[in-house]
């Protein structure tokens, strides 16, 4: 039995990744230091796949001509995978409880990209950072899908050929299944990155498939050609004024009630005097004396 299945390597509904699945691409490694795998196999389209549910049901499993990415523990939720990448130092921590995400990677039958390979582990390969940084002038990836991304436009590079034109690339796709981006630091740091990623692959001519329940690439409204869009009760202007108003209001209301906090200390400092004089004491109001 698989180790997918030994250590429970599937979540609950799945049926567990197969490196044998009927459209599996079984790439082959050329150079595990380098990070090079012997071609696409003749295959046009390369799928990066995340774990958003909005989406996620349109990764083309079954497409023989798709070549199936995956990142982290995606593999749970999937019945094929043909690459995949865990792009993390300490990547054996941090699982998925239950679960034996080391035994996985070496029993997978499917390359699988590290921060640096390990020769115990026969399926794993250096994520080729170096070359890919030196090969476009830039130092930008904040997530693992734009890891994929740069990864799946190389692949595609390689495939053309160096004297390859528009119509070239035109013939690959780079599709992108289950990612939004739209939750905290993913938003505010990993989207841009991503989106930069999809545009390098477009000024190449390659097809970029966004599934179209992805936030991916998408406007709320045309700047300077739309108005705001309703998108709830208020407009986000409308919030905003509305926002002010009360910080105003509350200003207002804290000093209003430190003047009266103030007022309240006099008086009971008056009331204390007055008391200490009945009972015979020489007190000056102001305390001093």
């Amino acid at each position: 039995m698989s180790s997918q299945l030994d250590f429970a390597q599937q979540a609950p509904g799945a049926v567990g990744m197969s490196p044998d699945h009927p459209a599996a691409a079984h790439l082959a490694i050329r150079d595990r230091a380098a990070g090079q795998l012997a071609g696409l196999g003749g295959r046009h389209t390369i799928a990066i796949c995340g774990f958003a549910s909005s989406s996620r049901h349109r990764i083309p499993i079954d497409d023989p001509d798709a070549i199936i990415c995956t990142l982290n523990q995606l593999y749970r939720h999937l019945p094929r995978a043909d690459v995949h990448f865990d792009l993390h130092r300490e990547w054996r921590g941090g699982n998925v409880e239950g679960t034996d995400h080391p035994t996985w990677v070496r029993d997978c039958g499917i390359p699988v990209y590290l921060v640096a390979h390990e020769d115990a582990l026969s399926t794993t390969l250096t994520y080729p950072i170096d070359r890919l940084i030196r090969k476009h002038g830039v130092d930008y990836f904040t997530s693992t899908v734009a890891f994929m991304l740069a990864w799946a436009i190389d692949m595609i590079d390689e495939a053309v050929g160096p004297d390859a034109e528009r119509a070239d690339y035109a013939r690959y796709t780079i599709g992108v299944y289950g990612i939004d981006l739209i939750v905290g630091t993913e938003y505010e740091v990993q989207k841009a990155c991503v989106e930069f990623w999809i545009g390098i692959a477009e000024g190449r001519g390659i097809q970029t498939d966004i599934a179209p329940e992805s936030a991916l690439l998408k406007q709320r409204y045309r700047y300077g050609y739309d108005s705001e869009p309703e998108i709830g009760l208020l407009k986000l202007q409308e919030l905003a004024a509305r926002q002010q108003e009360l910080n105003t209001r509350k200003n207002k209301l804290i000093a209003e009630l430190q003047t009266l906090d103030g007022a309240a200390q006099e008086n009971a400092h008056i009331s204390s005097v007055l008391e200490l004089r009945l009972r015979g004491g020489q007190i000056p109001l102001g305390g001093s004396g």
